[in-house]
């Protein structure tokens, strides 16, 4: 099991909190830990060369930008699988893509911009994969997402987190529809997906690097501003679950048979911990019937299988499934406004 100092148990529950948009982002958490930044630097340039650390970026609300998503699955013969995930992950809306053991054995999310009905998408990369069936899972309703792994053992037991409501908490109430982004805007948010560098005046560095004409202090106040907006969920890091001793995960979808609710069952599923993601989504009769699925964080697996047996002794669902990733082909945030979107419709949709 990864085991961690107490000085880095402290940096990676902040930082997967929030990074301040601020010039120097890094002094300001340093000031508020009581570290040096130097050493605060040093530790998560270590976290992430371990791949502890993810990435650091922008995490935005993808409705708000004017792309839509869902969680796509396939049913691919074995001798296709390598072929299939070559044609899945050459797609730029594409940010995870797992094998998993079921009949439906590749699952993966898919963004596309709003001019893109993102079932033609879908359809042309299954039938590209040779795909023998596939499944479009849209959330049809989103219960709990913006999971944090909090390390160490002065995590209070009743900490309570504004995941359920979809957002960090942060951002207040707003209209979900697409907002109309200016120029000006749509280059900080090419810019804010940036992974940070890990440098006491980082977003210089960004700026520098794109050769912006915004200027760091100006990209900062946008970015402020589209989290203000709740276009920007929030700034932070995310961790490689497996490397920081989470290394027993699965996907469960469950069926809500005859006798229970919804209102009845979904509580005690936002109420364990372990449960990142709480969605409901798209049922296809005879084809898919376990519409509430709940991504589970654990540290082994008999941890994993005493998390799944409470969930069912408690909600009295009997009928679910354990959706493994046997591998994981891709993982990596969607880049919006980038032109690959346009090149990869012009090349597979004629």
């Amino acid at each position: 099991m990864t085991r961690f100092t107490r000085t880095e148990e402290r940096i990676i529950n902040r930082i997967q909190e929030d990074i301040p948009l601020a010039i120097e982002p890094f002094r300001r958490i340093a000031g508020e830990l009581s570290l040096a930044e130097g050493e605060l630097l040093e530790t998560v340039a270590r976290l992430k060369a371990k791949r502890i650390v993810r990435n650091i970026s922008a995490i935005f609300n993808a409705n708000r930008l004017g792309y839509h998503s869902s969680l796509i699955a396939l049913s691919v013969a074995d001798a296709d699988v390598e072929r299939a995930v070559e044609v899945i992950n050459a797609h730029p809306g594409v940010s995870h893509n797992y094998l998993r053991d079921h009949r439906f054995n590749i699952w993966f999310t898919l963004a596309m911009d709003g001019a893109t009905p993102l079932e033609e998408a879908a359809a042309v990369l299954a039938r590209h994969c040779r795909a023998a069936d596939h499944l479009i899972l849209r959330n049809e309703k989103l219960y709990k997402i913006e999971f944090m792994l909090r390390l160490g053992d002065d995590v209070p037991e009743d900490e309570e987190e504004d995941w359920a409501a979809g957002t960090s908490g942060t951002a207040p109430a707003h209209d979900d529809g697409e907002y109309p982004l200016s120029a000006e805007e749509r280059e900080a948010v090419l810019l804010l997906q940036t992974d940070l560098p890990i440098t006491s005046r980082p977003f210089d560095a960004i700026v520098a690097d794109a050769q912006s004409s915004l200027g760091a202090a100006r990209l900062v106040a946008i970015g402020e501003d589209l989290k203000l907006k709740g276009i920007m969920r929030r700034y932070a890091a995310v961790l490689k679950h497996y490397n920081a001793g989470y290394g027993a995960n699965a996907m469960t979808a469950w069926r809500i048979g005859a006798g229970r609710t919804e209102d009845e069952v979904v509580p005690v599923f936002l109420s364990n911990k372990s449960i990142s993601h709480l969605y409901r989504r798209t049922e296809h009769p005879g084809r898919w019937e376990h519409p509430l699925f709940a991504m589970i964080h654990a540290r082994s697996d008999a941890e994993l299988d005493g998390i799944i047996a409470a969930l069912e002794a408690k909600s009295g669902l009997d009928d679910y499934l354990v959706l493994k990733s046997l591998r994981e082909f891709k993982k990596k945030r969607v880049t919006y406004f980038s032109p690959a979107f346009d090149a990869w419709k012009k090349e597979n949709m004629r």
